[in-house]
């Protein structure tokens, strides 16, 4: 009697794809376009026309204090931060354990040393400087609110309904996968239009902070080192040294 032919087990890809392949791609692009601010080449091509188009076209009154409190909401530290915070803070107490907040970290460094080590390597001028200039006073590419908020929406969503989230749900992360990316893209967008960037600082920053979110995506699947196993998955069912040491004695 032959037996019924069984389904090609799924190929088990490594831990850390795709998340280091994409981050190290990200970061070569990241490093090209920087090269592009540098050598003035086709990358800033377009940062001059833009800012001198929407700078004769800027809001006023209620209208732009509205604007300013969406882009500042969307991506300034000073509210992204207490958020993800917040959220990772969460996320840590009700699967009892400390990666997630890791990981958040761990993004959050990345964001911060590597933006400001290429904000201050490079030093442009905003636009509301009037000028484009580098080794200026300024701090323009990338642009810092473009990276906080595409690391902290989509963060949200992967600690959230990620595979290593609090609730696994391949339909809400896709879903708010899409909205996390609106949002990003109206952030950019508005630091554009609001004159408070050039063109090509958010690309920048939208690669700075998908490079801090690689980073996070690798620490959360990351398999645990032996020595930090209580730390990292406490409260995973690993027995502590008081257990053995009863089970032991009971033996």
């Amino acid at each position: 009697m032959t037996e019924p032919d069984r389904p090609a087990p799924r190929r088990q890809w490594p831990w850390w794809v795709p998340s280091v392949p994409v981050g190290l791609a990200v970061a070569a692009l990241l490093g090209l376009m920087t090269w592009q601010v540098v050598a003035r080449g086709p990358f800033v091509a377009w940062d001059w026309d833009v800012h001198v188009y929407v700078d004769a076209r800027q809001p006023g009154g209620v209208t732009r204090s509205l604007l300013d409190s969406l882009a500042s909401l969307g991506g300034q530290r000073l509210y992204t931060l207490p958020i993800i915070a917040s959220v990772g803070l969460f996320v840590a107490y009700k699967k009892r354990r400390l990666r997630p907040l890791i990981a958040i970290g761990a993004g959050l460094a990345t964001v911060f040393f590597v933006g400001y080590w290429i904000k201050f390597g490079l030093g442009r001028t905003p636009p509301a400087s009037g000028q484009d200039v580098l080794h200026g006073v300024g701090q323009a590419f990338p642009s810092g609110h473009t990276a906080n908020a595409t690391l902290t929406w989509f963060l949200l969503v992967i600690v959230l309904f990620g595979a290593h989230g609090l609730k696994p749900d391949p339909v809400r992360f896709r879903r708010y996968c899409w909205l996390a990316a609106a949002g990003v893209f109206v952030t950019g967008g508005l630091m554009t239009t609001l004159d408070y960037h050039w063109l090509s600082d958010i690309p920048g920053g939208w690669a700075l902070g998908l490079l801090a979110l690689m980073v996070s995506v690798t620490v959360l699947r990351a398999p645990v080192v032996l020595p930090f196993r209580p730390l990292l998955e406490r409260g995973r069912g690993w027995p502590s040294s008081s257990d053995q040491t009863r089970t032991a004695g009971s033996g």
